[in-house]
């Protein structure tokens, strides 16, 4: 229904619809359903949640499907009900989505006896064990081996190759220039070579004495 209050959310009051959010809600109507359907779009399309709150502060009842389909637009509904069902079928332990970007996904019975899942709806091969695109020319166990492999040898870069940052600890590799850094992650600046904050290091650096 239409009323004169103002939402306590956007401020509007003209054209506002007021409903009652949820069917355990006590409280009045308060936000209008334009923000709430912005609230149901957050929360499920963006934060993948299903356990919707009630947005009105100190109430935190939780919106029902049929809440939901009471006070959402048809396309928000949709995609809500499209994440209901993409998380229960993904909860089936022998689930599996296509690795080719079709969108896809199948039970599929063979399980790791049978590791190759062929696509009902593209065709395209994907590993069961592994869940990516199928390692053609590889047995799983080779697989597993050569990821290995690829993963000592990227570590071993790290290790060689990059410096935590002080101030959020994310790796960062010099490509040149003076050992001035700044971090693009936390934009926090510190001495390469004895990683002090910069530029108070200047004259007590361990490594150098007259790094710039």
């Amino acid at each position: 229904m239409s009323d004169m209050s103002e939402c306590l959310i956007c401020y509007e009051t003209e054209d506002r619809d007021f409903r009652k959010i949820t069917s355990k809600c006590t409280h009045r109507a308060v936000i209008c359903v334009e923000c709430v359907n912005k609230h149901i779009k957050n929360q499920s399309n963006e934060k993948q949640i299903l356990e919707i709150p009630c947005p009105t502060k100190g109430c935190l009842k939780i919106m029902e499907r049929h809440d939901i389909k009471n006070i959402a637009t048809k396309q928000i509904f949709e995609a809500y009900d499209e994440l209901v069902y993409r998380i229960a079928i993904q909860r089936i332990p022998e689930f599996r989505w296509c690795k080719a970007p079709c969108g896809a996904g199948q039970i599929h019975i063979g399980k790791d006896e049978a590791p190759v899942v062929i696509c009902e709806g593209c065709s395209a091969e994907s590993c069961y064990n592994h869940e990516v695109v199928w390692h053609t020319g590889q047995t799983c166990k080779e697989y597993d081996e050569s990821k290995k492999q690829s993963d000592f040898a990227t570590a071993d870069y790290i290790l060689r190759e990059t410096k935590e940052c002080p101030g959020c600890f994310i790796p960062i590799e010099k490509d040149g220039g003076c050992d001035h850094i700044t971090c693009t992650k936390c934009t926090y600046e510190f001495c390469w070579l004895c990683l002090c904050k910069h530029p108070s290091h200047k004259s007590t650096c361990r490594k150098n004495r007259f790094v710039s």
